[in-house]
């Protein structure tokens, strides 16, 4: 069949059924009210260069066992789904345009499978590619892009090979993985969303392998509520609230990644979150190395954590992780801190070359020590005390160095506010003054934020609050989608 315009029918535009065959080349199909192209009892169809479009419910529609090849089509603007397939179906679904449905790109449900490559999928209202209640397919070299959800979203025990795919400047998470879904991700490049770049959560699992994951608004990878992923050999960089964040109970191991130039930590762990990073480099990060939390623990071994603006590891708030044999190095702030009633284990552990000291604690803080060697660090801030320098002037407010403070009753300073010891020394002399303890602060007397001027500091910021943690970063919010 070729050349026909199939339109306006009461049921199906083309139905193909028991073993059907046939070839069907650059037909017009639309607004039927039920599907544009069905297949179904092993039927087996070539549809090529078609276009189906606006159906009443989906475009194409492949079930009980049904296959078919279909290759070059334009397939847009349906109410449902652009493409269907369930009940043990295995279509190919190769070169397609599918695009702008009022629902979904491809979904496939109630154990369907289908090879889906080299397609360009996007704008669709849904998820560009949906996968469900134990389907497996197989997803390659695809463009999957500019959805008005998400790019691929597996739930409900789904399955999948999803492979050098790019998926990329989708409105909420590139790939969603929850429900007890299991599929395998590997050498895709997963970038410039406006949310996440993969969001495991509800107990979703699978593997994440050698893949790119750049440029997202939200943190290029998010774990939590039970999620146990394994994440491998990925890149994960330019996120603007992180590398990875694990919270609310999250785990997954993380090996041989590299985690670099994060607008925030390359690694969150926070809420009880327990996961275990292994071999992995974290480096260049515009905050923290690995950032650990609100009664986070997790196991950190064998990583090399370097050249981060702010902590290599900060440990704060009832958290109590182990660090064991990693390298924590040519930090622009502490190597390691530990601050807010936090504990640490750490064991065999090299701390060195930083800038503002090796092992930083805070008041009433007692990790547990064995076997670590710290050296070498410059220690700028007991330079910078023992100079008589306000230690504003090496942290600006950009960075938090630990050491004593204090607040003046005199200016009135509030909870938010800290003095380092050589301005309560100098621009504080005979006030009434309060040792508050010894933690991370930036000082606010150098700041210029309070009422006199410090005598010790340059030109005042603008800067009004001290900050005893690095802000926290922005999690996902689960939506319903189906």
């Amino acid at each position: 069949m070729r050349r026909n315009h199939i339109h306006h029918g009461r049921d199906v535009g083309v139905f193909t059924f028991d073993n059907g065959l046939g070839y069907f080349e650059t037909n017009d199909i639309h607004n039927n009210r039920i599907a544009g192209f069905e297949v179904k009892a092993g039927a087996n169809p070539t549809v090529v260069r078609c276009e189906i479009h606006n159906g009443q419910t989906g475009g194409i529609y492949v079930h009980e066992n049904g296959r078919g090849q279909f290759i070059e089509n334009k397939i847009h603007s349906n109410n449902f789904a652009g493409v269907w397939i369930t009940s043990h179906s295995n279509p190919t679904i190769r070169r397609n345009e599918i695009y702008n449905g009022h629902q979904g790109g491809v979904y496939i449900f109630g154990e369907g499978r289908g090879l889906i490559e080299h397609n360009n999928i996007y704008g669709n209202a849904l998820a560009g590619i949906q996968i469900r209640t134990n389907s497996d397919p197989i997803v390659r070299y695809n463009k999957i892009h500019h959805g008005q959800h998400g790019g691929i979203y597996v739930h409900e025990k789904g399955q999948g090979l999803i492979e050098e795919n790019e998926v990329y400047a989708n409105t909420l998470a590139g790939v969603w993985i929850t429900t007890g879904s299991i599929p395998v991700l590997r050498r895709n490049r997963i970038h410039s969303g406006k949310q996440v770049g993969v969001y495991f959560y509800d107990n979703g699992h699978g593997r994440l392998e050698d893949n790119d994951i750049f440029n997202h608004l939200y943190s290029g990878v998010q774990i939590r509520t039970g999620s146990n992923p394994i994440i491998c050999r990925n890149k994960i960089w330019g996120g603007q609230n992180g590398g990875v964040l694990v919270y609310n109970g999250g785990l997954g191991i993380l090996e041989q990644n590299e985690i670099f130039d994060n607008a925030m930590a390359g690694v969150w762990i926070k809420t009880d979150s327990n996961p275990t990073l292994r071999r992995n480099k974290i480096y260049d990060g515009r905050d923290g190395g690995v950032c650990i939390f609100n009664g986070g623990k997790g196991v950190l071994e064998e990583n090399d954590i370097f050249r981060n603006a702010q902590a290599g590891v900060l440990i704060s708030t009832q958290s109590h992780p182990v660090l064991r044999r990693n390298r924590i190095f040519d930090g622009l702030a502490a190597g390691v801190e530990i601050t807010n009633n936090a504990t640490a284990t750490l064991e065999y552990n090299q701390i060195f070359n930083n800038r503002f000291g090796g092992l930083c604690l805070a008041s009433g803080v007692n990790p547990i020590l064995k076997g670590n060697r710290i050296f070498e660090n410059h220690n700028a801030v007991e330079k910078a005390v023992n100079s008589g320098q306000c230690l504003y002037k090496i942290s600006s407010y950009t960075s938090f160095p630990m050491h004593d403070f204090y607040r003046c009753r005199t200016c009135n300073t509030t909870d938010r506010n800290a003095i380092c010891v050589n301005c309560i020394k100098t621009c504080h002399a005979g006030h009434d003054v309060e040792f508050i303890r010894h933690d991370r602060f930036f000082c606010d007397c150098g700041a210029g934020t309070l009422s006199n001027q410090c005598q010790l500091q340059g030109e005042p910021t603008q800067d009004t609050d001290t900050l005893y943690d690095s802000a926290a970063p922005m999690e996902s919010h689960t939506l319903m989608v189906n």
